[in-house]
């Protein structure tokens, strides 16, 4: 039994001709004829009998036609809620970042885009030892937002805005009259990376890297505020994007330092899947665009 079947019983069922019932299901009568045969044939019962003209259900009709309008209305209803998920009126949005210094300016997005989509909900994954964007691809996730983009196909990228990386060091440090830094000045250094691998580190893969240096000692630490007060300590050196820092330069507590004569930049995207994708990610794709261009261009 098929869903084409369910139609044909109830729309014979409520107009009681085949004649009528073509003209809705947008079929010929001689089609609809074959396909209640059909029907009668695989369940071995006759489904209606004919009455001055009329088509009337039989016993095992009307208990074809009672759960036809059960399964129809489902799947109505299913239909529906898929188009208001597509749409964007209603789902979960999920997302991830490369980064995880993303996440003290996203409420401020995410607050605006409430306004716009207020029943859906928004789901933050912190986990950054993978590789995000085959989270975006395995359906973990519906938004990452990365500076290091793999270009896989598939996925669609939204240029959000361009920072720079600075190293951080104490107001009295050696590096503080320099107009810049070099890969070997961090030869003695002890060096603060928030995570492992270091090929995945922006200091160490555009500048440490390449020309061979290995700083000190590496330390991991996931929390800024941590790295930043380990710097004011004079216990190590970090490179943290300017628009981070930027509270405690104001406060007068460190020092930002440009790494190399060109810097360290970073480009940020927002990816999403190419297709299928509902409206309310792209438009949350959007938001992240305008407002972080407003506050962290360079």
């Amino acid at each position: 039994m098929e869903i084409r079947h369910l139609k044909l019983i109830k729309e014979v069922a409520e107009t009681k001709s085949l004649t009528k019932a073509k003209d809705k299901l947008f079929l010929s009568q001689s089609a609809l004829s074959h396909q209640l045969k059909e029907l009668e044939n695989e369940l071995g019962a006759q489904l209606f009998h004919r009455v001055n003209k009329k088509l009337v259900l039989t016993g095992a009709g009307k208990m074809i036609l009672e759960s036809a309008k059960k399964v129809l209305s489902e799947l109505e209803n299913t239909a529906l809620s898929i188009k208001k998920y597509v749409s964007g009126h209603t789902g979960t949005l999920r997302l991830s970042t490369q980064c995880y210094t993303c996440y003290h300016w996203l409420p401020t997005i995410m607050t605006e885009f409430k306004k716009e989509f207020p029943n859906v909900e928004i789901e933050i994954f912190h986990d950054t030892t993978t590789n995000i964007e085959d989270d975006l691809l395995g359906g973990k996730i519906d938004l990452a937002i990365v500076y290091q983009p793999t270009n896989k196909s598939k996925i669609l990228y939204y240029k959000l805005f361009r920072d720079e990386l600075f190293a951080l060091v104490p107001k009295d440090h050696p590096w503080v009259d320099r107009p810049f830094v070099e890969a070997n000045d961090f030869k003695d250094q002890n060096v603060i990376i928030h995570s492992y691998p270091l090929e995945t580190v922006s200091l160490f893969k555009q500048v440490l890297l390449p020309q061979n240096v290995k700083p000190k000692s590496i330390i991991q630490v996931q929390v800024a505020e941590a790295t930043i007060e380990m710097v004011k300590a004079g216990m190590a050196v970090n490179v943290m994007a300017g628009w981070i820092a930027e509270p405690y330069i104001k406060s007068h507590t460190i020092a930002l330092m440009p790494v190399t004569k060109s810097g360290i930049h970073r480009t940020w995207y927002a990816a999403t899947l190419e297709k299928n994708t509902p409206q309310y990610v792209t438009n949350f794709a959007g938001h992240l665009r305008y407002n972080s261009r407003q506050l962290y261009a360079v």
